[in-house]
């Protein structure tokens, strides 16, 4: 497997955003941007994302984030979405960090090799315990959040997506090296 490099989009990268596009079709875009929309540009989607980051100019009910991409040989399989706090919201349901990998590089060991590398950054935002959150049915996501030392604090019926959703914590104080689990 080529080596995943997590990282910011550059503007350097707009040709492989907007192929990214691609991998997507028939899903939700939420799942590859939170951002982006039809007619705008990728330089003001870039100046967004910034702005998100330094927690300027948020929509109500936004807090500040990170959007990470997952880069193998130049495509991109996924995305990373570290949010610096919580809400209300995010305290129920969406948590600390949400991710993604595109349906076709799904299976490879990308999405762990991801969160994997969005821990550290976790701690450097002085983040000490994380939320977690995914869908009941999803085990290959409950899986992966357990494999990094997530606990199940609760389940619970979102009324809104009309699913259960599990609800895990994971302490970034305990030491642990990059190759193990929390």
């Amino acid at each position: 497997m080529s080596e995943l490099i997590l990282r910011n989009l550059t503007p350097a990268d707009e040709a492989a955003f907007m192929a990214g596009f691609q991998d997507w079709e028939g899903e939700d875009l939420n799942w590859y941007t939170f951002e982006w929309g039809p007619g705008m540009t990728y330089s003001a989607m870039l100046e967004r994302l910034a702005q998100n980051e330094q927690g300027q100019n948020m929509p109500e009910g936004r807090v500040p984030s990170s959007m990470l991409y997952g880069f193998v040989e130049g495509k991109i399989v996924g995305r990373m979405s570290i949010r610096h706090q919580l809400n209300d919201y995010l305290l129920r349901r969406g948590g600390h960090i949400g991710y993604a990998v595109a349906p076709r590089f799904r299976q490879r060991g990308y999405a762990r090799d991801m969160f994997r590398q969005t821990l550290p950054i976790c701690q450097e935002l002085g983040l000490e315990k994380i939320l977690v959150t995914c869908a009941d049915h999803n085990e290959p996501s409950w899986r992966l959040i357990e494999h990094f030392g997530g606990l199940l604090e609760n389940k619970y019926f979102d009324e809104g997506d009309q699913e259960y959703n599990r609800r895990y914590w994971i302490d970034l104080s305990r030491p642990h090296t990059p190759d193990t689990p929390l």
